[in-house]
C-alpha cells in the first residue's frame, strides 16, 4: 500500500536522511570559521574636532583614532553614541546628521577608551547663544587652544569655568572685587584681575584661587596676558597707566607707572620681549624688553579711547575702542612698528578684539544692544555679523580662525565655531 500523500515511509526516510546529514557534513567542513577581531590594549582615544555646530538636516564626519600602549595608531572598529538622538544621530561611520535643535555629546569608544565631542544644532550657524547661569555682566574670557576648556571673568567676583566648550559652565565667587581680565598659561595655572589691584591665582585650574602678592596696587587692573613662549612672564595694566610685570607665573609683580593719569585697558605680546598696550585717549604704549622699559607712540593715531589690544606676533597688532576706530600696525620702521588709524564704523562702541588666525574679530554694541565684526584683512576692513545679543559685548576670544566666544552684559555668551557664519 502507498503510503498517504505527504508521509514518509519508515523504508525510505532512512536512506535520506543519511543523506541529508552526509551533505550537511561536508559542507560544515569545507566552511571557514569566523575569527575573532582581536582589539590590542588601547591607550586612548582621539575624537576630532571636538566640537561642531551644525544646521538641522545637515551632516558632518567625526574621526576617531584609537592608540596602542606605544601610542601608535591601530585600525579597530569604533563604537558610536549620542546623548540625544533627537538632536543628532550617528552611524558606524561616524557621520553624524543634525535632527533637531539642542545640543547632544557625542561618543567614541574602543577597548575600554573613550572620547566625547560636542555638536549642538541651531536653525543656522552663526554666533549661538550659551546658558551662563548669571546675570552679572562679563568682561574677559579665555580658552585654551583645544576650544573646549575655558574661564571668565565678571563683576562682583564672577569666575564661569567651563570643560565641554561653553556647554555647560560652572561659577565661583573667588572674591568680592569686580573681575575685569583673565589669562592661563596652561590647563592648570592661571590669573584673574580686576578692581582695587586684585590679582588671583591658581594652580589647578581655577578650582581654588588666592590672591597673590600685588596688594601693594590699588589701582584698577583691567588687562592681564603671559607669555606664550614662557609662562612664567606676564603682564597687567590698569588705571592711572600702572603696568605691573611678574617673572613667577603670577606669585610677586613690579609696578611702574607708563602714562600717568590715563588707563590703560589691554595689553598683549608676541614672545616675550615685544608687547603692546592701549587706553583712554588713544594712548599706545609699547615695549622691546619685556616691559622693563616702554615708549609711547606719537604722535597719537586717535583720542578716542582704546578698550583692548591683540598682538598676533611681531608685524600685526590691530586696537579697536570708541566711536569704532581699529588703529592696527602697518610697517615696521627703524625702532617701532608704526600705527595707522582704520574704523570699522562710527555707530560702534568696540570693547574687545582677538585674533583666530589670520582673522580679527571685534565685540562691543551698535545702539546699546551687542555687535561683532570680522575683518579678514588684518583690520584695514570690516563686516558686522550678528550675535543676537540684547546687551553689549565686552570681551573676545577666538582659538582659530572658526572658533570662538564673546561675552557681554547680564551673563551674556555667544559661541561660534563656524567663524560666526560668515
Amino acid at each position: 500500500m502507498n503510503p498517504r500523500p505527504g508521509r514518509i515511509s519508515g523504508r525510505s526516510a532512512a536512506p535520506r536522511l543519511a543523506a541529508v546529514l552526509a551533505f550537511a557534513a561536508l559542507a560544515g567542513g569545507c566552511s571557514k570559521p569566523t575569527q575573532p577581531i582581536v582589539i590590542p590594549p588601547i591607550s586612548k582615544v582621539v575624537l576630532t574636532p571636538v566640537t561642531d555646530t551644525l544646521q538641522v538636516g545637515q551632516g558632518a564626519v567625526f574621526t576617531a583614532t584609537a592608540y596602542d600602549t606605544s601610542l601608535v595608531a591601530v585600525s579597530v572598529p569604533i563604537t558610536w553614541s549620542t546623548s540625544n538622538p533627537a538632536v543628532a544621530t550617528v552611524n558606524v561611520s561616524g557621520h553624524v546628521l543634525a535632527q533637531g535643535e539642542g545640543t547632544a555629546l557625542l561618543m567614541a569608544a574602543v577597548g575600554g577608551k573613550s572620547d566625547t565631542s560636542t555638536v549642538a544644532v541651531f536653525p543656522d550657524t552663526g554666533w549661538i547663544a550659551q546658558t551662563s547661569n548669571a546675570l552679572e555682566d562679563l568682561h574677559g574670557v579665555f580658552f585654551q587652544p583645544d576650544g573646549r576648556t575655558g574661564w571668565i571673568a565678571g563683576a562682583a567676583g564672577l569666575v564661569l569655568t567651563t570643560y565641554d566648550a561653553g556647554l555647560t559652565w560652572t561659577r565661583q565667587l573667588p572674591t568680592t572685587f569686580s573681575l575685569n581680565a583673565v589669562w592661563f598659561m596652561d590647563d592648570l595655572n592661571g590669573c584673574v584681575v580686576g578692581n582695587s589691584g586684585t590679582v588671583l591665582i591658581t594652580d589647578d585650574g581655577g578650582l581654588n584661587w588666592e590672591r597673590s602678592d600685588s596688594t601693594f596696587s590699588s589701582e584698577n587692573l583691567y588687562g592681564v596676558t603671559f607669555a606664550r613662549s614662557d609662562s612664567l612672564i606676564g603682564w597687567a595694566v590698569g588705571q592711572n597707566g600702572v603696568v605691573l610685570r611678574t617673572l613667577d607665573r603670577g606669585h610677586s609683580w613690579t609696578k611702574q607707572f607708563v602714562v600717568a593719569g590715563q588707563s590703560l585697558r589691554g595689553v598683549s605680546f608676541a614672545g616675550t620681549r615685544d608687547g603692546w598696550a592701549a587706553g583712554d585717549n588713544g594712548v599706545i604704549a609699547g615695549t622691546h624688553d619685556r616691559g622693563l622699559t616702554w615708549f609711547v607712540v606719537q604722535p597719537s593715531v586717535t583720542i578716542q579711547s582704546l578698550r583692548a589690544v591683540w598682538r598676533a606676533n611681531e608685524l600685526r597688532a590691530v586696537a579697536v575702542g570708541a566711536a569704532g576706530v581699529a588703529p592696527r600696525t602697518w610697517m615696521p620702521p627703524a625702532d617701532s612698528i608704526s600705527w595707522m588709524l582704520d574704523n570699522a564704523g562710527a555707530q560702534f562702541q568696540l570693547n574687545g578684539v582677538s585674533f583666530g588666525d589670520s582673522v580679527v574679530y571685534a565685540a562691543g554694541a551698535n545702539g546699546g544692544v551687542g555687535a561683532v565684526l570680522r575683518s579678514d584683512d588684518f583690520g584695514v576692513t570690516w563686516t558686522p555679523q550678528t550675535p543676537r545679543s540684547q546687551y553689549p559685548l565686552n570681551a573676545a576670544f577666538f582659538v582659530d580662525r572658526q572658533r570662538g566666544w564673546v561675552v557681554g552684559n547680564n551673563g551674556t555668551i555667544r559661541h561660534t565655531a563656524r567663524g560666526g557664519g560668515k
